[in-house]
């Protein structure tokens, strides 16, 4: 452990939550960040490590360093109806633009 990292510190269960849901990590991810953030050695002794923690997640995702769970993206999904409709916006704006261009 870091000469200045203390020996009791562990982030709240908001810290973790931030993690989780700022950067779509894992639980095993932020674990594994804050096992990291535990072998670094500090250069110097800080008074609020949450803000440490904080800046450690935003540092490792600046420099792509976080592994993060692949998330499965669904289509949007029209209905016919939808569809015409949207059609139908985009035929009449069509017209309109080449009304203003003749």
């Amino acid at each position: 452990m870091s000469k200045f990292f203390p020996n009791n510190f562990k982030p709240t269960d908001v810290n973790v939550q931030w993690a989780i849901d700022k950067f779509r990590l894992s639980k095993a991810e932020v674990e594994d960040q804050l096992e990291q953030m535990m072998d670094h050695e500090f250069k110097r002794s800080y008074t609020n490590w949450s803000m440490v923690y904080r800046n450690w997640f935003r540092t490792a995702d600046r420099h792509n360093l976080l592994k993060r769970e692949y998330v499965y993206r669904t289509p949007d999904v029209q209905s016919q109806e939808e569809k015409e409709v949207s059609d139908e916006k985009a035929k009449a704006n069509l017209d309109r633009l080449m009304g203003m261009v003749k």
